[in-house]
Order: structure tokens, then sequence, then C-alpha cells
């Protein structure tokens, strides 16, 4: 901690308060501070220690705050001023409000030390007293960033906070009913906080009114983070035959924006002419055609990097059971060659498709991008349990320089790498749904194992076997003897059920038996 670059930081950002008769957003206080000077957010030190200087301030108590975001100075902010001018040293390092919030800030530099380049990204999300969530605080890991929890504990919604820094159109409703305990007029109440990896971070803020609406949060100082958001609705897409070519190949960009309006339209419950699938054939087609030239058409090397580095990808994220060869091009169609048939695109199932669409969306964003940070919904959805164990430790190798946060209800997702952070979702004693960290996940337990100790699950068992196994403990007497446990044995085995004879003596242990 650098306490006195920080000391002079918190009195600059001080003295710009003074000059304001009404409270200042943040984003003001500290470009002022730095006398707008536009390349100042350029030497990340200085934008780190200007918004710590804001965490300090609020720390200390020496503004006040009306709405969570603005920030106007109170006389606990004179006050120190006047020690300043006076020549004396403030001492921040001594003040024991600041200590645990100096020694979790170095960790969690130092965690971001682990950081594969130097692209923006998320550092830290915390929400408080919002929708169904008591409290939540999410620290992302480097790499892989797992949310999992029953369905309505909220994990979709925590993407759907970090969707706008994607152009992703999140479907987040206001309710009126929060609006109605505070009165009349337009609100905006603060209900968290978003970090990011170039150390600044910014509040996040709801609007209520009157009526119940569909908007965004507001994140007044949401900074650019390069990435994609990929939602949990994957297209399903019948045949469609190419009906014409583009004379110009589009650059990567402009084709992964092709893709992704199609998905969004479709999210959005409207239509259009083309599918996102009809959008990735003709993409595919016009860069095997304009990718090597002949006699008439140069050669356009975006093309052949892109028709040869998506098959690249695919053989990568492909199941090894397809044996998939390489893609070409016929009559117009896209064809799939495996080691022993090939099949259009359109045939494929939808397990492989949903797989193919994923690896097409990020291997787009991807092209030329240092790094970026990818937030998938539910990979898991049309995936058999083989892919499930596997799709995201692909992904991790077939794109090195993507950070991945990812919402899944999948027990084979959940423990698919060890170089992840876990945070499950479950109720509290209120019934309000606060975050914990997995720190003891075992990425080598079973599936129902993790159904039980991370997604919260009482038994994995099916509901008909869960009532017969009760039925037969139920018919045990207090006091059971040999035959009666010979007994108890022999009824489950007729019922299907003979492998849960231990775990139906341990039942019956912890029930107080006499066994």
């Amino acid at each position: 901690m650098r306490w006195d670059e920080l000391e002079a930081a918190v009195t600059a950002v001080l003295r710009i308060m003074e000059r304001f008769p009404q409270p200042v957003d943040a984003e003001t206080l500290v470009n002022y501070a730095n006398e707008n000077d536009p390349a100042w957010r350029l030497r990340s030190a200085a934008v780190v220690v200007h918004y710590q200087a804001l965490v300090v301030i609020d720390l200390l108590e020496l503004a006040w705050s009306p709405d969570g975001a603005n920030r106007q100075i109170n006389e606990a902010g004179r006050s120190y001023l006047a020690v300043r001018a006076a020549g004396s040293q403030t001492a921040l390092y001594e003040d024991p409000r600041l200590r645990d919030w100096a020694a979790l800030t170095e960790a969690r530099e130092s965690f971001r030390g682990h950081q594969i380049t130097e692209a923006n990204t998320f550092s830290r999300l915390e929400l408080s007293q919002w929708r169904q969530f008591s409290e939540v605080a999410i620290d992302f890991h480097p790499r892989l960033t797992v949310l999992t929890g029953a369905n309505g504990a909220g994990k979709t919604t925590l993407l759907n906070v970090l969707a706008p820094h994607f152009s992703w159109a999140a479907q987040l409703v206001t309710s009126s009913a929060r609006y109605r305990e505070l009165g009349s007029g337009t609100h905006v109440a603060r209900v968290g906080q978003l970090s990011y990896s170039n150390g600044v971070w910014t509040p996040i803020q709801e609007v209520l009114t009157e009526q119940t609406t569909v908007q965004p949060l507001q994140i007044p100082s949401q900074q650019p983070v390069p990435g994609i958001f990929i939602s949990s609705h994957r297209s399903i897409s019948g045949y469609q035959a190419l009906q014409n070519l583009p004379a110009k190949f589009s650059t990567a960009d402009a084709l992964l924006t092709q893709f992704a309006n199609e998905v969004q339209t479709r999210y959005s419950g409207g239509n259009s002419r083309y599918s996102p699938l009809y959008r990735m054939k003709e993409a595919l087609v016009a860069a095997a055609m304009y990718a090597y030239g002949n006699a008439a058409v140069v050669a356009n090397s975006e093309a052949r990097d892109i028709w040869e580095g998506f098959q690249d990808v695919l053989a990568k994220l492909l199941p090894r059971a397809l044996a998939f060869r390489r893609l070409v091009v016929e009559d117009g169609d896209v064809w799939v060659k495996t080691s022993s048939s090939q099949f259009p695109l359109e045939a494929v199932s939808g397990g492989v498709s949903a797989v193919v669409e994923l690896g097409w969306q990020i291997f787009l964003r991807g092209r030329g991008a240092d790094s970026f940070t990818v937030c998938i919904d539910e990979p898991e959805n049309h995936l058999h349990p083989e892919l499930q164990r596997t799709i995201l430790p692909t992904l991790l190798e077939a794109f090195p320089l993507a950070t991945y946060v990812v919402a899944t209800h999948s027990p084979f997702v959940v423990t698919s790498s060890r170089d992840s952070l876990v945070y499950a979702l479950r109720n509290d004693e209120h019934g309000r749904v606060r975050s914990r960290q997995v720190r003891d996940i075992n990425s080598s337990a079973t599936s129902d194992e993790t159904l039980m100790s991370v997604l919260g699950l009482d038994t994995p068992l099916p509901q008909w076997a869960e009532v017969e196994l009760q039925r037969a403990l139920t018919a045990v007497p207090d006091d059971p003897k040999a035959d009666d446990l010979r007994l108890l044995r022999e009824r489950l085995i007729a019922a299907g059920l003979g492998a849960q004879f231990p775990a139906a003596i341990d039942a019956l242990r912890t029930d107080g038996s006499t066994l």
C-alpha cells in the first residue's frame, strides 16, 4: 500500500469536493483531482490510488453520500484538510478503520498479479439486500469463476449485472413494490459495487419508479471490458439454403455482430429471416471461397485464418467419439467430415451444434484480442454428461487468453477444473440468498457427491426411490434385530435399491436406533 500517494489522493479529492455546493459523482471527482488530464487514466497506478482514495473517504466518513454514489464533503472532511494544510501528517495507516481494508486490498492486488494479461476484466462483485439476495460477494478468478445454485437462486441475475459491458440487453425487471415503500418520485437505490482489475470500482444502482419496468442497472463508472456474453438460450435452426455470398469478406467483428444480432433478436422474442446458424454457414462459405484465391480472386489472409483457425478450435472442442477431421464446402453448404462419414452442418445433434456455436462466438471475439472475458449462462445446455465434463477444460485449452465467468446447474461443470473459484448461492435462515465460496470442493467427487455438497440436494435419489426407501425404514422397529435388518435388505433389493442398504443402516443409526 502506497500510503503517501494515497494520502495525497484523498486530499486532492476532498479539495475538489469543497468546490461544489452539492454532492458530486465519482468520475467528476477523480477527473478534476487529476486536473482533467485525459492521459491520467493511462497510468494504472494513478487510477488505482484515486479510486482507493474514494474508499478511504467513505470508510473514514469524510463525506456525506445521499445515494451511495455522489459525495459531498462534511465537517470531518474539512477537519482532515485543515490538518493537512497545517503541514501535519494524517497517518492513514495508523487508523484502525483502515487496517482490515488495507490487508484485504493488498491480498486482492496480489491475486490480480496472476492475471494472464493486462486487459481489463472484473475483480469483485458485491450486492446487498437486492431482489432475492441478502449478501453476495464474488472475487473473480483470473481464468474461471463458476456460479452454481438451485433454480431461482440468482445465477443468471448475477451474469446479467455484468451483461451491459458486452452490449447484451439483459432483461432485469424492476419491481414497483420497493418503490411504494420509499414513497412518490423516482428513487435511485445503491444495491452493490463492482470492482475492475484496473483498480476502478463503481457503485451499482437500481432506478425505482411507479411502474414495473425492464431495464438494466446503472453502473456510473462502468469500465470497458473486452469480451462476450453468451446466454442460456441456444438457437434451434433448421436448414436454410444459402441465398447469396458477400462481394467482400467481412471482419471477425462484423461476422460476430451478425451472429449475435440474430441471437439477441430471438432472446427478445423477435424473429428475422435468418437463423444464427445460417449466419455462421454464410460466413464459413465466404471464408472458404476467399481464403485461398484463384486466377481471378486474390487470396484473403483474414478469411484463411478464420477458415483454418475455426477448424482447429473444433478439433479441440468436439467430442473425441465424433472423430472430427475437417469442414468442407459443397454446393453452398458446409459439411462436417469425420473419420467415417460426412453430414451437413445443420444435421449435427443438438449437443454438437451447441458446442459449435459456443466455439464460433468465442473464436470470433478472440480474433486479435490480447485477452477477453467470456460470460456463459448454463454451458451444459443440450450436452451429454461426457461433454458437460469436458466443455470448460476444452474451452480453457482452446482459448488460453480468455477469462470465463460461468453459471451452471451441472455437477460435471462445477468440478471440471481445479484452477477455478466456485461460488454456491444458497438460502439463509431468512430465505434470502447468500453466496458462499466453496473452498473445499473435491474435483474428483462423483456427480452425486457434488449435488449434495455443493448444490445443496438432500439426496440424489429419484423421488420414487426416496419414497420407497423411507417406507422400508419406517417398517423397521426401534430396536431392530438381525432378522429385521435381513428383511430390510431383501425389501430394498426387491425394489431395486440394494445399493442403498449401507445408507439405510446409517440412517437408522442417525435416528437413534440401538444398532
